[in-house]
């Protein structure tokens, strides 16, 4: 494996690219190819076997196109199917993409944050574990329509300002809002909006992007190059 070859990103849609966002401000130099898997799109409505076959598909597709590591950018996917791509794949660099729980579990203030996820992560027993470490500081919000309606309406995402209101009235009181699905990330100023700015919003895409900086650092396979890195779109 080079320092040259590509790092690979997927997800079942747009999501990942809040993921990719933030790969690219901390590593400018890297080459990236981001795969968007929009024939299984929204992964949360699929079952778990469906999910892991989707996710081991764009892992195969990622390793075959000569990638030095990959970046599960979805939520869903990682809960349910990384450790059979780590399994597939013993000693590639394999990062995933984690609802912000802890960070957000340990600055909340005595009142309670709203975790929104997809129903496939609500359902998963590594979220369920991680979230029995919280009692009632957290509450969990499975989401069945919003990563379909975020993909659709990407180009107005100000029309979904209504949904996004009626989805978290119950909620009014909530001290923080984690984001559970890189779709989620589209709405973050709808949130805003809803909360009046006052509250703080926790996604994963940050920690994932320094977590594969760190191990590409470990492993002395980040980009030599000085100039600017590319990126490079593909679709299911």
């Amino acid at each position: 494996m080079s320092c040259d070859n590509p790092v690979g990103l997927f997800d079942s849609g747009v999501g990942g690219l809040s993921v990719l966002t933030e790969c690219v401000r901390l590593m400018p130099n890297e080459r990236y190819i981001y795969l968007a898997d929009r024939a299984h799109m929204p992964y949360g409505g699929l079952s778990a076997d469906d999910i892991k076959s989707a996710a081991l598909g764009c892992a195969a597709r990622l390793v075959a196109m000569n990638c030095k590591a990959i970046a599960v950018a979805c939520n869903t996917a990682t809960e349910t199917a990384i450790a059979d791509i780590r399994r597939l794949y013993p000693g590639f660099t394999v990062v995933g993409l984690e609802p912000a729980v802890k960070p957000c579990g340990a600055e909340l203030c005595g009142g309670y944050a709203v975790a929104l996820v997809t129903p496939a992560t609500a359902r998963a027993p590594g979220f369920k574990r991680l979230m029995g470490e919280y009692g009632d500081r957290i509450t969990v919000s499975p989401q069945s329509e919003l990563a379909a309606m975020i993909e659709r309406g990407l180009g107005d995402i100000g029309a979904l300002a209504p949904y996004v209101e009626s989805m978290l009235d119950p909620y009014r009181d909530a001290e923080a809002v984690i984001l559970g699905c890189s779709h989620y990330a589209f709405i973050k100023s709808l949130i805003k909006d809803f909360y009046g700015g006052r509250i703080k919003i926790y996604d994963g895409a940050c920690g994932e992007a320094e977590r594969l900086k760190a191990l590409l650092g470990q492993k002395k396979l980040l980009s030599g190059r000085t100039s600017v890195g590319t990126v490079e779109f593909f679709s299911t």
